[in-house]
């Protein structure tokens, strides 16, 4: 077996001597007072060995104040790309190739959005962010501008203002919580169109058969809400009511083509601009999370335990920055000591702990966006003057746009110019409709076009949350505090050193007016609906605290929640909270007072249903739960969707052998050496659970594994390893000859369902087969195999077949870098294939990157195989997804993971641990402190999180200290 945890000593030290040598050049500057404009008393920021700000201050804006010279510090570049991004002003320091970004976010109006929520903040939220400004812009005003600006050919960069801090919560928020409903419903008029063609009902095609808003797997995080909490209570009669007129297929309107063209011109516009395109899959590319909270009575230290890993992109630098604040103001009557993951741009953790209590975050799907089909009066330019609502013309605004663009490449510094080629119909004039939250136009064609209505346009307070999250005493007061989360949809999980476990959903969902009274009018509510009537967010009637939203929104009481729970864990994992879709339908319950009771139509499943089985074994076995357990479970890397999918490839094997239809015996044959591998890989072998995908290679980084030693693999894990590659293979191949191969036969090829949408129509076809015998409630034949004897052999053909072209597929050319066109399935290592660049705004390949040309101890897995190779694969706990239908040879390589993962123990004080994949500063130049954390987060390993400031202090290794000017 590789080396474990206990012989990673001699790494882990070198590594903290190379970043206290890197601060040591701060060390003659530690000892200097710096000039503080804008403090109000004297303060100071101290750093231990990994390069951890501890700011302690007199007040929370002079805290605001040093935190921002901390980011400034380390992260400016990344800071000033995240504004810029968000505000459609990319273009002015990447170049012309950042243009289509720029002009679809200035669309979306995220900035329009920020100034909205800076005008409405309170004056101690507002009294912070000028001061973060401040910091910043005096670190700036002090030194060089990043190395970054000089490969782009410019010599400074632009100060920072509160709104930027604004924007940077805005942007967060929106990748979060944002749903753009053109992608699916392009596919399901699409699916209609073929079915009226074809003789097949298209709605039930994308509703019942491919789209479906049932999770592959049934566990939620609160068993018991529909059984009495307050959002439940209805009678038979009312729920009969919610199930009759609920969205069917039966009864679902037809995608009209006006509707068709519409949603594909947008589409295509958005499909370049990542941070947009992702969002038009309600499961696909999302961010996500997982977290899970203990109660006492289950762990053997006798208090609640907490462990949080959000799930969001891996890059370089990486997306948080670890502080801790401490903050002396004497307006309160207990000083701020908080600590955990700050967003550079803001001053305060927005994950993290008190000395009273911790909290983490997971994403909830809540559907806080809707898009119309608008029509509209037009001008002589062709442009909207006004919207038509119940016949009535109600006028739009213009915003005019002006860009410009850095010239990259001329050779002359800050070669910045307008932009004179876009035009008013392609970006110079974005369209606003106040009736939808000042939501913007996004497609045009004649006088119809679509707006997105979403949470997030008006003056949400997400950040006034956070600050008053970190200067809460208890859980009342945190309770408190997330009334003003209005926007970005989260799971907020709290332990306190009291006992208590709790969790609350949070933003503010909006009433629709054909919900409310029992009925979808037209489209549901995830799908574009009509603008011109019916399906509006009814108008506020009741204003709850620190509601922001001008619409009826459903009730705290109705959001899901629940405090000390009987069985004593909660768990959540992007699922669905409540279990409001485990039937397929999304619409079907119904609010206390009537109205269909509506969250969300999709969640994620997998990684939940993993983490509930694991705290459920660990109950059952009557075992006390610890720290080691939850720091263990998070590096869990075992496929639930292997546990319940690859049974049936298994049966399908055991059936041909007594088959005498030849086609069946005969790709049987071909496949038993990777049967074989896939039924070892399907039970334990040495310390490794059943579907784990450890790589199985020398260098590969493995959990338990020591940084830069790499070891030859054991027995166990090249067994594991490769049970993970051919199942990779296989599931491939699954889902493009059932649920791809049946759609392109009836002319849908352009219209295939996402990644997790398609596998998780496979399952329900699977596992419904022996009532529905693989036909689909459209009347489509997701298993045809001409001339097979009967339905289950043409099922277990096409298994067996999905598995031998795997095989294939890892033998040829494709994969040859990694396999050599070998046919021993021995030789097909998982770590090969699932591998990870940390890639940097500017470009992979760059000095910036890790791996990259750079003095850093981080290595390419071998010639053509770029990256480094690392546990993990398609919806495992310690989340490194790729697609399920990934069949080349980066295609298994992974964008997105946990961020930060941390395990918090409330004893007293609190016992924290946590790590990040990456360094605290953003400057290559920086030494260690780069890449510091790096080595352990590849390897699943943690450091201490310290929040008592008696043991800050004594770790701290320099202090700069701040008097005001």
């Amino acid at each position: 077996m590789k080396r474990r945890a206990d012989t990673r000593k001699g790494s882990r030290n070198a590594l903290v001597l190379g970043i206290g040598m890197a601060l040591a050049g701060l060390g003659s500057q530690a000892l200097a007072q710096v000039s503080a404009p804008g403090m109000q008393f004297p303060g100071s920021i101290s750093y231990d060995a990994e390069g951890v700000p501890t700011i302690t201050a007199e007040t929370d804006e002079d805290a605001a104040w040093l935190m921002g010279w901390a980011h400034a510090r380390d992260r400016f570049f990344q800071m000033d790309y995240l504004r810029r991004l968000a505000s459609g002003t990319l273009a002015e320091i990447l170049g012309a190739p950042a243009l289509s970004s720029d002009v679809q976010l200035r669309t979306l109006g995220l900035r329009r959005a920020a100034w909205a929520s800076w005008t409405k903040s309170s004056d101690e939220l507002r009294g912070q962010m000028k001061s973060y400004a401040d910091g910043v812009n005096a670190w700036l005003a002090s030194n060089p501008a990043p190395i970054e600006y000089g490969a782009l050919q410019l010599t400074s960069a632009d100060p920072w203002t509160p709104v930027d801090s604004m924007v940077i919560g805005k942007l967060l928020a929106f990748q979060l919580s944002f749903d753009d409903e053109s992608g699916y419903t392009l596919r399901l008029g699409a699916y209609q169109q073929a079915g009226l063609a074809g003789g097949f009902n298209g709605a039930a095609l994308f509703f019942e058969d491919t789209h479906r808003v049932a999770p592959p797997d049934d566990r939620i995080s609160i068993p018991d809400w529909f059984a009495g909490t307050a959002a439940s209570k209805r009678t038979a009669g009312q729920k009969q009511a919610a199930v009759d007129a609920s969205s069917s297929y039966k009864s679902m309107p037809q995608v009209s083509p006006e509707l068709l063209a519409l949603t594909q011109q947008h589409v295509d516009a958005i499909r370049n601009v990542p941070i947009w395109s992702t969002q038009l899959e309600r499961r696909e590319n999302r961010a996500g999370s997982n977290w899970w909270v203990v109660s006492g009575d289950l762990t053997d230290s006798g208090a609640p335990i907490l462990a949080n890993d959000p799930h969001l992109g891996l890059d370089t630098p990486m997306l948080f920055h670890e502080g801790h604040v401490i903050s002396n103001d004497p307006r309160y009557a207990e000083p701020m000591v908080t600590v955990g993951s700050v967003a550079p741009g803001t001053p305060w953790p927005i994950l993290g702990c008190t000395q009273n209590f911790c909290w983490g975050l997971t994403t909830n799907s809540l559907d806080v966006t809707d898009s119309f089909q608008e029509q509209f009066l037009l001008n002589s330019y062709g442009l909207p003057t006004h919207t038509v609502h119940d016949d009535v013309a109600e006028p739009v605004l213009w915003v005019f746009q002006t860009f410009y663009a850095n010239n990259t490449s001329d050779g002359v510094a800050d070669s910045v110019a307008r932009v004179n080629s876009i035009g008013y119909t392609n970006g110079g004039v974005t369209i606003i409709v106040p009736r939808r939250n000042f939501g913007p136009i996004v497609s045009i064609s004649g006088n119809t076009g679509l707006s997105i209505q979403y949470a997030g346009w008006g003056p949400t307070m997400e950040l006034e949350a956070f600050r008053r999250v970190n200067r809460a005493a208890n859980l009342d007061e945190f309770r408190a505090a997330l009334q003003y989360f209005d926007a970005g949809s989260q799971n907020f999980a709290f332990a306190d050193k009291l006992g208590n476990i709790a969790y609350f959903a949070t933003a503010e969902a909006p009433i629709r007016e054909d919900l409310q009274q029992n009925t979808v009018s037209g489209l549901p509510p995830f799908l574009v609906r009509n603008g011109q009537g019916g399906n509006e967010w009814l108008p506020r009637e009741n204003t709850y605290p620190g509601q922001s939203l001008p619409f009826e929104i459903l009730s705290p009481a109705e959001m899901p929640f629940t405090i000390n729970p009987a069985q004593g864990y909660i768990a959540n994992a992007n699922n669905d909270p409540v279990g409001n879709t485990l039937d397929n339908n999304a619409l079907n319950q119904v609010r206390p007072g009537g109205g269909l009771y509506y969250l969300a139509p999709g969640y994620s499943a997998y990684r939940m249903g993993r983490i509930d089985r694991l705290i459920e074994a660990k109950i059952a076995a009557e075992q006390p739960i610890t720290r080691a357990d939850m720091a263990r479970w998070q590096g869990n890397n075992s496929q639930l969707d292997a546990e319940l999918v690859l049974p049936y490839v298994l049966d399908a094997y055991s059936n041909a052998s007594g088959s005498s239809w030849e086609p069946l015996s005969s790709v049987a044959a071909t496949v038993a050496d990777a049967i074989d591998a896939l039924q070892a890989w399907s039970e334990p072998c040495g310390s490794h659970d059943p579907y784990s995908t450890v790589t199985g290679i020398a260098g590969g980084w493995d959990p338990g594994d020591t940084p830069f030693s790499p070891a030859p693999p054991s027995d166990c894990e090249i067994d594991m390893s490769v049970g993970a590659t051919v199942w990779a293979l296989t599931r491939s191949y699954l889902v493009r000859n059932t649920v791809n191969a049946s759609l392109s036969r009836v002319g849908l090829s352009s219209y295939l369902p996402g990644s997790s949408d398609a596998y998780h129509a496979l399952k329900h076809h699977l596992d419904t087969f022996a009532t529905q015998q693989g036909i689909g409630a459209s009347g489509i034949d997701f298993f045809m195999v001409e001339g097979a004897p009967s339905r289950e052999a043409a099922r277990d053909f096409v298994l067996l077949s999905a598995l031998k072209e795997g095989l294939d597929r890892l033998a040829s050319d494709e994969f040859a870098p990694a396999f050599a066109n070998s046919t021993d399935v021995r030789d097909y290592r998982w770590g090969k294939l699932h591998r990870k660049v940390f890639a940097h705004p500017l470009g992979a390949g760059t000095p910036f990157s890790i791996p990259g040309p750079n003095p850093f101890p981080f290595t390419d897995v071998g010639p053509g195989l770029r990256g480094l190779a690392r546990a993990g694969g398609y919806e495992v706990v310690d989340a490194s997804g790729h697609s399920s239908t990934a069949n080349t040879l980066n295609g298994f390589m992974f964008g997105s993971g946990p961020v930060r993962r941390f395990v918090g123990e409330m004893t007293d004080p609190p016992t924290l641990l946590q790590i990040a994949p990456g360094g605290q500063s953003g400057d290559i130049n920086s030494g260690a402190a780069y890449i510091s954390q790096l080595p352990r987060w590849l390897v699943n390993a943690y450091k201490p999180l310290v929040i008592d400031p008696a043991a800050s202090a004594a770790g701290a290794i320099a202090t700069i200290p701040f008097t005001p000017q």
